[in-house]
């Protein structure tokens, strides 16, 4: 196959001019003493260490440094692959070639994925691949597991996944340079640079950073092919010589610009712009008679956002702040359809063109007795141009239409220093005003509410609580489209609604931070009702529809150690323990079913060594508990046996200069699935097999 994509070969030339200039910069300034007399502080959430836990609006937190991964992976990982490592997200693959996030046993569509404060898991599809995301400037990523605010816009139910490009300078400067191979010769080559300079009374802070990954394909998996129907048997490529699995390929260029002033007074404006190419094959569903045999000739996205911010200022009533972002997305995919897994004959090719604008406020005043008021409001705007068969030339794009709009307001109330109240009211709305001939779902309206409550109990101990009700829209994909005959369209979707409950504990700081331990555990219940989920019709279509009620309920434990008498050894360790049952109440015997792709049972285990001689070695070992999934050749739900897998990684850094840039050098050897298991994400699509990787890092 022709990996040759034209604008990828821009991308790169502009990617490097920005990096190249970024360099410049620092060079000219490397001497200029760069000091910053404001610190702005976004969010009560503090790092420390990889995987650090935390509470806001009286829901879970934990925050994942990129640079300090229990196990260290590729300059400029895959944001899947880091959130494949923090704790109590669920990362799969579909049979799209798309990258699923779920929390707490949730759809991917109803937890949100937010960059610079913008949420990107709106549009056509209502939820984002992380795969499109560029990964190369991110530096930290905050999961937030249950509603910890209204605000973050519509059809926002079971947490958030934050990432930043655009923050506040942190005085950082310099040029790092990455690149990674494995032994089927993928490679990922980056580049990034960051610039601070003092200007008129504040900072002006420049990032950007380029990365171009290419592979041939994943590994086979070796061992037991799978758990009888669920797993599937072996991939035909097995056959060939370069033990890699049937086009999974892959050709991608993603870059980032970031550029930002902040005033010393607290207010700023920023623009951050992000550019995804790619040509990728689509994995075969091992499980079926008749998989897809998809591939991507052409995807690509790109994301311009605009924010700014008053700062902290003084009214006739106290103190308060505003803020203002709006961004815009665009998407061009194709989808080729082939009639066998020759990939040689094309028999169907769907084009499409998205079109996202999102616009957020939210401004922020006090109240008295240290209270805090919050209001916030999100539009967005989605268009989508569908065209089926457009290899013939009577083919004509379908437009199709949704609107989303979100307005809330919640109150903070401290009570005796010690506790923390919050609570609030949200209303969403949505409407479909082209739906390409079909039924319209007209103009809906929900409400929302959320109450929480974190309590200091002592230093170092916190208790927390919370109870929230919101609802989702259906996504135009879910309303409107076949995907090239896979599924038989639903434009009578109702909204889902979610009943969630939550209680846990915090311990990070005071006698157990001084021990170098951290511990969080949190109980959930949730209950979804008119759940969206899909079923198999006597034609082998797959058709989505509202089934009445979805219940889960379950803990998670986290748990980190890592005392400074190890010498910066650490043990990290996850469990999530849940049971979620789907509920079809029209039938007289209340029947009770699994749900779909989401194990009841998953755990990972970390550990990081101490430092011997400058080398340090980790593993990391996780656990997947049985799931089910939906087999078309069936009709019914099968079964996937729990698995298991670990990986290992040695890293050494090297001290090449005391001053300027590029002055350590870092390298990598790691291990992927060191036994060779055959783990599934979902029913026929395996993980990559044993690989072997190499990287080096020069910052």
């Amino acid at each position: 196959m022709g990996m040759a994509l034209p604008p990828h070969g821009a991308l790169l030339s502009v990617g490097l001019l920005s990096v190249g200039l970024l360099a410049g910069a620092s060079a000219l300034s490397a001497q200029q003493q760069f000091q910053d007399s404001t610190v702005r502080r976004i969010e009560p959430i503090q790092v420390r260490g990889a995987r650090a836990p935390s509470v806001t609006g009286g829901a879970t937190a934990v925050t994942i440094r990129v640079d300090s991964l229990p196990l260290p992976l590729l300059p400029s990982p895959a944001v899947a692959d880091v959130l494949r490592q923090t704790a109590f997200v669920l990362v799969r693959q579909n049979s799209r070639g798309e990258t699923e996030l779920g929390i707490r046993g949730s759809d991917s569509r109803q937890a949100a994925v937010m960059l610079d404060g913008l949420p990107l898991t709106v549009g056509w599809d209502s939820r984002s691949d992380p795969s499109l995301i560029p990964s190369t400037g991110v530096q930290q990523i905050t999961v937030i597991r249950g509603l910890g605010s209204l605000l973050a816009g519509a059809n926002t139910l079971g947490g958030v996944i934050r990432m930043d490009l655009n923050t506040p300078p942190n005085g950082g400067r310099g040029i790092t340079l990455g690149a990674g191979f494995d032994r089927f010769a993928s490679r990922v080559l980056s580049a990034t640079g960051a610039v601070p300079v003092g200007v008129a009374g504040g900072t002006l802070s420049m990032r950007a950073g380029i990365t171009n990954r290419q592979r041939n394909g994943v590994a086979l998996p070796g061992g037991d092919p799978g758990s009888g129907i669920a797993g599937g048997a072996r991939d035909p490529g097995d056959a060939d010589d370069d033990r890699l699995r049937t086009n999974s390929d892959l050709e991608q260029t993603d870059g980032f610009s970031a550029v930002r002033y902040d005033h010393r007074n607290g207010a700023f404006v920023g623009f951050t712009g992000t550019a995804n190419a790619a040509e990728r094959g689509v994995a075969p569903e091992q499980h079926i008679r008749a998989p897809r045999f998809w591939r991507y000739p052409m995807q690509q996205r790109t994301l311009g956002i605009l924010s700014a911010g008053t700062g902290r200022r003084s009214t006739p009533f106290g103190r308060g702040a505003i803020d203002v972002s709006a961004g815009q997305t665009t998407q061009h995919l194709d989808i080729e359809s082939f009639t066998d897994r020759t990939y040689g004959t094309t028999s169907s090719l769907e084009k499409g063109k998205e079109r996202t604008g999102i616009m957020r406020v939210q401004g922020t005043h006090s109240l008295p007795r240290g209270a805090q008021w919050r209001v916030g409001g999100t539009v967005t705007t989605v268009a989508y141009d569908e065209t089926l068969d457009a290899q013939f030339a009577t083919a004509r794009p379908v437009r199709y239409e949704q609107q989303l709009q979100s307005i809330g307001t919640e109150v903070e109330v401290p009570v005796m220093g010690r506790a923390l109240l919050s609570g609030g009211v949200v209303r969403d709305d949505a409407s479909t005003p082209r739906s390409g001939g079909r039924p319209s779902l007209g103009s809906l309206t929900r409400s929302g509410w959320r109450v929480g409550t974190t309590l200091m109990a002592r230093d170092g101990v916190r208790l927390h609580a919370s109870a929230s009700q919101r609802s989702r829209f259906a996504a135009l994909r879910e309303l409107y489209s076949g995907a090239i005959n896979r599924f038989d369209p639903n434009p009578e979707l109702r909204p889902e609604h979610l009943l969630a409950t939550e209680v846990g504990i915090t311990l990070d700081g005071g006698p157990f931070a001084a021990h170098g331990l951290q511990l969080q555990a949190a109980a959930f219940r949730h209950r979804l009702d008119d759940a969206v989920v899909r079923i198999t019709l006597p034609n082998r279509l797959f058709r989505r529809i509202n089934r009445d009620e979805i219940r889960s309920a379950g803990m998670e434990m986290l748990a980190t150690w890592a005392p400074v008498a190890l010498r910066g050894a650490s043990i990290t360790a996850d469990a999530t323990l849940q049971k979620i049952r789907v509920y079809d109440q029209t039938i007289t015997t209340n029947d009770e079913r699994r749900a779909e792709h989401n194990p009841e049972r998953r755990a990972n285990l970390a550990l990081l060594s101490p430092s011997i001689a400058g080398f340090r070695a980790s593993a990391m070992a996780r656990y997947t508990g049985a799931q089910y999934c939906q087999h078309p050749d069936l009709g019914r739900l099968v079964e996937l046996g729990a698995q298991t897998t670990a990986d290992a990684a040695v890293t050494r850094s090297f001290a090449l200069r005391s001053t300027g840039i590029l002055k350590r050098l870092s390298a990598l050897v790691a291990l992927d699935n060191v036994a060779n298991r055959t783990v599934y994400d979902q029913c026929g699509l395996p993980q990559p097999g044993r690989t072997l990787r190499v990287g080096v890092t020069l910052g």
